[in-house]
Parts: C-alpha cells; structure tokens; sequence
C-alpha cells in the first residue's frame, strides 16, 4: 500500500496490464466514499433537520447533538471535495484526452511498459 501512494505521490503511473485494474489505494478511495463518507453525509444531513429530529430522535443522540453532526457533515463533505479535486488533478496529470476519450467512449489507450511517447 505504501508503495502505490509514494507512486501516486510522484505521479507514477502504472503500464501496461496494471493500468486496466484499479489498486488498493484506488479500491479504498472508492470504497471510503461509497459506503463511509456518502453514508454519514446524509445521515448527518438528516440529523440536522428539525423535522427529522421529531420523527427519528435517536438519530440526534447517535451523533451527539446537531453541533456534532454539522461538524461531521462538514468534514465528510470537504473529503468528498478533495476526492473530486485529486480526481480532477489526476485526470490533468496522467493524459487529458485519453482520460477523457475513455469517459466518454470506453476506449483506454494502454502505455506498454518501456514505451517512452
């Protein structure tokens, strides 16, 4: 794991038969954002509503008050943002028109490994 972030870190990017899987590194981005991040960002979107608060009180206990829960929405929020800021970065970094090419066709050109272009 330490080793794809340092790759990531020096804008290394992987070639050849590695470039068509995700890694760990991506695989946990992913799986953090759908099912941690998205998650408490509505439930603590929800926790904040008066109306909520009338119907499912216990929703204000489990995050400690509506202060806690703001405070969690904010930061599970600003995450999602620097997730979709890396994104961004990354998509400039690594090739813009292949990237986007791929977004819109599906069609991935794949650097062979020694490949210098």
């Amino acid at each position: 794991m330490w080793h794809e972030i340092l790759d990531h870190a020096r804008l290394r990017f992987p070639k050849g038969e590695a470039a068509r899987r995700y890694n760990a590194l991506q695989k946990g981005a992913y799986l953090g954002v759908i099912f941690v991040l998205l998650p408490l960002m509505i439930l603590t979107g929800l926790t904040m509503s008066p109306a909520v608060d009338a119907w499912q009180p216990w929703l204000v206990h489990l995050f400690g008050g509506r202060q806690s829960a703001r405070t969690i929405h904010f930061i599970c929020a600003s995450m999602v943002v620097a997730f979709v800021a890396v994104h961004v970065v990354m998509v400039l970094v690594s090739g813009v028109v292949n990237n986007i090419r791929s977004m819109i066709t599906g069609k991935y050109a794949i650097e062979v490994e020694g490949d210098a272009r």
